[in-house]
């Protein structure tokens, strides 16, 4: 009795250890993994795009150079053009216009081509643009300004008639021309909860928030199961879209690197309405999908980060530059991990 009290003994003892081994092993990896200095590879560059004028149709590219502003390639830049109402001095968008996302535009020679359906092509010349030197100041997230030349009689006449509003201006944003703005991105501590906020200023063109928006095709088929009609990740507008890594992995990213360019996070993306806009129809979704099923799931935790966000769900990563360069479809996508998701 008394040896097999002792191997018993010897048993449990084994077991234990081997449980606190397993445990002590999961914790390190875990550990390590989310502390990692290293840059580990988690995916591929799937899509790349430009949206020259704000809520326009996507320019899908093989590559873009990764700039302070945000994605350029040749003479196209995103969101250096939006459209905005002269009565009430705001920026127009696919929010309230949904009928922009049908809206196409090329860049070429100096001259923006812009298209709406059933209607010619207008053409501006923008070195005459910047040389009439007419300036329109309107505003959007949070009531901060931002100036913009004025495109001209021609292509505002196209986008009025198009939307069937009689004041709207297209107005273009030109570096080096000292046009004032108020929406130089300034990351504040509430905009994660858990994680250290870095420090940094990035000017962009109209974009939302900062120069670059990255998603990832695992959470966008995630957020597709859990909906009953499958919707197209163009509905998110990214920059960037990777493929490879887990779903929700980009909550966790705190820098990327692609090839020689080099990104760092600064923020999640709250979502609006601009979601719901199906870019084929230009309707809106009746049901409010797919901001209605991501309520159920990808809300902001408790925290900084529920009080700026409210309801509004999150998807996607915000991302300024650290060192530009040009990247491509395929490229092997590397990040560096925060401690933990925001």
């Amino acid at each position: 009795m008394l040896d097999f009290d002792q191997d018993k003994k010897v048993l449990i003892g084994c077991l234990a250890s081997s449980f606190l081994a397993y445990h002590t092993a999961r914790q390190l990896f875990a550990y390590i993994h989310s502390n990692s200095k290293e840059w580990i590879p988690i995916g591929t560059v799937k899509n790349l795009h430009i949206y020259p004028i704000k809520s326009c149709k996507p320019i899908d590219l093989f590559a873009f150079k990764c700039t302070k502003l945000g994605p350029v390639m040749g003479e196209l830049e995103d969101r250096a053009f939006v459209l905005v109402d002269m009565e009430t001095g705001k920026f127009v968008t696919g929010r309230t216009q949904p009928k922009l996302v049908k809206m196409e535009c090329t860049m070429e020679d100096g001259m923006l081509k812009v298209t709406v359906p059933d209607k010619p092509m207008v053409t501006v010349d923008l070195g005459e643009v910047v040389r009439n030197g007419r300036r329109i100041r309107a505003a959007w997230l949070l009531d901060l300004k931002q100036d913009g030349f004025d495109c001209g009689d021609e292509v505002a006449a196209l986008l009025s008639n198009f939307l069937e509003e009689p004041n709207y201006r297209l107005i273009f944003y030109k570096e080096g021309e000292g046009l004032y703005t108020e929406r130089t991105c300034e990351p504040t501590d509430d905009w994660w909860d858990k994680n250290p906020v870095p420090k940094r200023k990035d000017d962009s063109q109209f974009t939302n928030l900062a120069p670059f928006l990255i998603c990832t095709s695992a959470s966008m088929r995630d957020l597709n199961e859990k909906m009953d009609k499958k919707i197209s990740i163009y509905q998110f507008r990214p920059s960037i879209e990777v493929e490879g890594c887990p779903a929700w992995d980009e909550d966790k990213w705190a820098e990327i690197r692609i090839g020689d360019a080099h990104l760092q996070t600064m923020a999640a993306c709250p979502r609006c309405v601009m979601t719901t806009v199906d870019p084929e129809t230009a309707e809106k979704s009746g049901e409010n999908q797919p901001l209605k099923a991501m309520r159920g799931f990808r809300v902001a935790p408790e925290g900084s980060m529920r009080k700026m966000y409210l309801d509004n769900p999150i998807f996607g990563v915000y991302a300024g530059l650290v060192k530009g360069a040009y990247i491509h479809v395929g490229q092997t996508v590397w990040v560096k991990y925060k401690p933990c998701a925001f």
